[in-house]
C-alpha cells in the first residue's frame, strides 16, 4: 500500500523524528509512506490512504472528496481543531465542559463579569497565547496578542495547573498521562509541566467513553481538567502530540496506530 503523511511545513520541521518513525514502521508493514506538505500541493498519483497531521479540515475534506480514507476524518478535524466548536458540540450532547464565551475579533468584546478568567485562541495549540487575565487592561492585551483569531473565554478551572491527556486509538483509550504545574495554571508538557502515567478512574472512563460515542476517532487525545469536583473535557487534540506519552509509558504509539490503520484498510 501507499500512503501520504500530510503535514504543514512548520509542523514537519518540528517533528522530523516522528515522521521518520512513521516511514520506518510503515516499511515493516509493506506500506510506502511519503511525506506530503500542504503548501507544496499533492502529487498526481494518489495513495491508498492518508494520515493527516495538519490542523486542516479543508485538506481532510478534499482528500475524502477524492475517495481516500483519511485518518482522522474531516468531522473530527472540523470540530476538534476549533475550541468554540468543540465546546458547543460537547455541550449540545450533554458532555461537561467549563462554561465559555466565544467571540471574533470584529465583535464587541464580551463583558467580563468577574476576573480572573482564561482566554484562548480557538485554533491554538500547545498552550500558546492561553492567558490568565485579571483586569480590563490584561484583557485588551490578551485579545491583541491573539488577533486576528477567534477566541474563547472561560473561568479558571477550580483545580488549575492539573489536567490529564487520554490517548485514543480506534475510539478506545490506550494510555493516560497526568500533567501538573506548580508555577503556571497551564500544565502543558511543552511549557515545562511535569508528567506521569495515570490510571483512569471510573468517572474518567465514563466521560471518555461518552466523548468517543460522538466521533469516529482514529488517533487523538482527549484532555480532561477538573472543575467543581468533577472531570470535564478541556480539549480534543486531533493532531495529538506524543512526546509526553513516550516519556511516561513503554508504548510505541506509532506502531500501535499503524497496526490499527493496517487492520482498517484490509478488504472487507
Amino acid at each position: 500500500m501507499k500512503a501520504w503523511l500530510v503535514y504543514e511545513k512548520e509542523g514537519a520541521g518540528r517533528n522530523r523524528e516522528y515522521i521518520r518513525l512513521y516511514i520506518e514502521e510503515g516499511k515493516k508493514r509493506g506500506i510506502d509512506i511519503s511525506l506530503v506538505l500542504c503548501e507544496d500541493g499533492f502529487p498526481d498519483e494518489l495513495p491508498d490512504f492518508c494520515i493527516v497531521r495538519a490542523m486542516r479540515p479543508d485538506i481532510s475534506e478534499y482528500l475524502e472528496g477524492l475517495g481516500k480514507r483519511v485518518f482522522n476524518n474531516s468531522h473530527v478535524s472540523r470540530i476538534c481543531n476549533n475550541k468554540a466548536r468543540t465546546y458547543e458540540y460537547l455541550h449540545e450532547n450533554n458532555i461537561p465542559v467549563i462554561p465559555w464565551m466565544s467571540a471574533h475579533q470584529a465583535d464587541i468584546p464580551p463583558e467580563i463579569a468577574q476576573y480572573p478568567v482564561v482566554i484562548k485562541p480557538c485554533c491554538g495549540h500547545g498552550g500558546k497565547n492561553v492567558t490568565l487575565i485579571r483586569n480590563d487592561e490584561e484583557y485588551r492585551a490578551a485579545r491583541e496578542a491573539i488577533a486576528p483569531d477567534e477566541y474563547v473565554i472561560q473561568p479558571l478551572a477550580t483545580e488549575s495547573g492539573r489536567d490529564m491527556r487520554v490517548y485514543i486509538i480506534g475510539n478506545r483509550p490506550v494510555a493516560a498521562v497526568l500533567r501538573t504545574s506548580e508555577g503556571d495554571f497551564r500544565s502543558n508538557f511543552s511549557l515545562g509541566g511535569r508528567v506521569c502515567a495515570k490510571k483512569l478512574s471510573g468517572d474518567e472512563k465514563a466521560l471518555v467513553s461518552r466523548v468517543c460515542e460522538l466521533f469516529d476517532f482514529d488517533f487523538c487525545g482527549i484532555d480532561i481538567m477538573y472543575h467543581e469536583g468533577r472531570p470535564v473535557v478541556n480539549e480534543i487534540e486531533d493532531v495529538v502530540g506524543s512526546r509526553m506519552l513516550y516519556a511516561t509509558h513503554d508504548i510505541d504509539i506509532v506502531s500501535l496506530y499503524l497496526d490499527y490503520i493496517t487492520n482498517e484498510m484490509k478488504p472487507e
